[in-house]
């Protein structure tokens, strides 16, 4: 009896073993995937860099952008105005705050841009903004930083 239990003991534990091997070996792929895509985003052209954060963007929720901790990093997509231009057309790098109609009222977001295209904007168009959030400016609207901007 004791050679019995000792034994299923001995099963149990082998199998223990060999079930966190492949959990190891199936985790290891993952962290490698993760890095080569990071590696792969700095390889990539502009307009790749684009298609990429167009397709991965949600749409900005003032409500969950406004707060201490926003999410940074986060891809989004914000319509809206532009309005308080700082230079009266968007030229290669430009600020100015974007008011959106949502559901929960107007959002009013500070717009960092980047602009890597040849579309030219003025105080009162309505565009698309497609950029990252980069938490709040110094009057504690949210702030994105994009580098995509489209007439509607």
């Amino acid at each position: 009896m004791k050679k019995i239990i000792l034994m299923s003991s001995i099963l149990l534990l082998l199998g223990a073993c060999s079930l966190n091997e492949e959990t190891t070996k199936e985790e290891k792929p993952k962290e490698e995937v993760k890095e080569e895509q990071q590696k792969s985003r700095s390889e990539m052209s502009q307009e790749e860099l684009n298609a990429l954060l167009k397709e991965e963007a949600t749409k900005a929720d003032f409500v969950e952008l406004n707060v201490d901790n926003p999410p940074n990093g986060k891809y989004v997509y914000v319509d809206g105005e532009v309005s308080l231009l700082t230079e009266g057309v968007i030229s290669t790098m430009s600020t100015f705050t974007l008011t959106s109609k949502e559901d929960s009222g107007n959002g009013f977001y500070y717009i960092d841009l980047i602009n890597t295209t040849e579309e030219v904007v003025s105080e009162g168009d309505q565009v698309r903004v497609y950029g990252t959030v980069d938490g709040k400016d110094e009057n504690g609207m949210p702030k994105i930083t994009a580098t995509i901007v489209e007439k509607k």
